[in-house]
């Protein structure tokens, strides 16, 4: 067990799901799909390499082969360290670095809306709002509802992509305020007499 960490988020999902009974490649990819708002990759390539890198540290081992020549598949079980360092990360607390990474590409955009029209700026606060507000309906109607065979504790998980989506309403709402006030104020400044 060669056991090198540090380890990715993507790594210890996958870790829980083999802990959970989740333990094929592919069972794997379908259930990070469902979880949407993850920002792992579901992409066979990405979880095929954790996998193998996983029981190469000794953390996972192959529990059985299934299916028909070439196109077996290859369910995993946890070892003992793997037991112990899923148990680990459940248990201690995420550090400061970890929680501020909270990926939001209308954040990131919003970083450098200045450098468009102040007109095109408000057009796309407003498409931005309409874009989110849609996303929140159809957390309401897809992903809540989908939670709801899951464990109470599973399904207030699953909450908070909904909770954070709300935010992010209420926040671009604060930005299309803030440039309302600025269109204001730049009119008024258009038509101010030359000093």
């Amino acid at each position: 067990m060669s056991n090198a960490g540090p380890y990715s988020e993507l790594e210890y999902l996958i870790l829980a799901m083999v802990g959970e009974g989740v333990s094929s490649g592919y069972a794997m990819r379908k259930e990070m799909n469902r979880m949407r708002g993850g920002r792992w990759s579901a992409e066979s390539g990405s979880v095929y390499r954790v996998l193998r890198r996983l029981e190469k540290d000794g953390l996972l081992s192959e529990a059985r082969r299934v299916g028909v020549p070439n196109r077996e598949r290859t369910e995993y079980e946890l070892t003992r360290a793997g037991e112990a360092l899923l148990d680990s990360w459940l248990t201690f607390p995420p550090d400061r670095t970890e929680l501020g990474f909270m990926v939001d590409p209308i954040r990131t955009r919003s970083y450098f809306l200045d450098r468009l029209p102040h007109a095109e700026q408000g057009r796309v606060i407003k498409t931005w709002l309409q874009e989110n507000r849609r996303f929140i309906e159809d957390l309401e109607r897809e992903v809540i509802p989908l939670g709801s065979k899951d464990s109470p504790l599973r399904r207030v998980a699953y909450r908070n992509l909904l909770f954070l989506a709300q935010a992010r309403q209420e926040w671009l709402k604060r930005m299309a305020a803030v440039h309302k006030s600025a269109t204001a104020g730049h009119s008024e400044a258009s038509v101010a007499p030359d000093a």
